[in-house]
């Protein structure tokens, strides 16, 4: 086997383990295999990898001593009609884009390209969430906030991530809804979801409050 060939194969196994717990769904390798096959098993990987993280890796956000007495972050349980799929819409890009303005946890806000929005139903009532892009380009960004905000979860809202199905859908899950880093540490700039990303429902999925 050739010094190339091992790169590639080291490079391989190293990534792929990590594919599952990018922030977006919308990394640069597509997903070949449907994330709705064995959907708790790897609900329940996802958690205790972001477990492990907050807890061992030196980009944690916790602080060092907050890192001495984690215990691990505090989820829902697992409730599979929150995992909704659909299409995102995409907004169009000429003659320019639409942009908005983000607030933050600091004093300024952080523009974004509104990308497109993603229709779904839960309950039998429809639903949509618009999705946003960075300036200069990257992963897809995707806040919102609903009614359990500041009473079982994140006062400012969660986010979430943005997963490729095989046939050009999305699934979106909200059992791996997540707080912004701010949550745990104030040095963080956090967006948060406008208005517009609002939700008019509770949605007991994912993440809970740290504090």
């Amino acid at each position: 086997m050739s010094k190339e060939t091992k790169c590639i194969l080291f490079l391989i196994t190293c990534l792929l383990p990590f594919l599952w717990v990018s922030n977006s769904g919308f990394s640069l390798l597509k997903e070949k295999e449907d994330p709705m096959e064995k959907r708790e098993e790897k609900i329940r990987h996802f958690r205790e990898k972001r477990d492990h993280f907050f807890k061992e890796d030196p980009n944690s956000p916790l602080k060092e001593d907050a890192k001495k007495n984690f215990k691990g972050l505090v989820y829902y349980p697992i409730d599979l009609k929150y995992a909704v799929i659909g299409s995102i819409e995409k907004y169009p890009t000429e003659p320019k884009p639409l942009y908005i303005n983000l607030p933050t946890n600091k004093e300024g806000k952080k523009r974004y390209i509104k990308y497109g929005r993603f229709k779904f139903k839960l309950g039998g009532i429809e639903y949509f969430l618009h999705i946003y892009r960075p300036l200069g380009g990257g992963d897809l960004f995707l806040p919102f906030k609903d009614k359990s905000a500041g009473i079982e979860t994140y006062p400012k809202g969660r986010y979430l991530p943005i997963e490729p199905m095989p046939d050009g859908k999305v699934l979106i899950d909200f059992n791996r809804a997540y707080n912004p880093f701010c949550e745990y540490n104030e040095k963080f700039i956090c967006p948060f979801a406008p208005e517009e990303n609002w939700l008019d429902i509770e949605i007991r999925a994912g993440e809970k409050r740290y504090r």
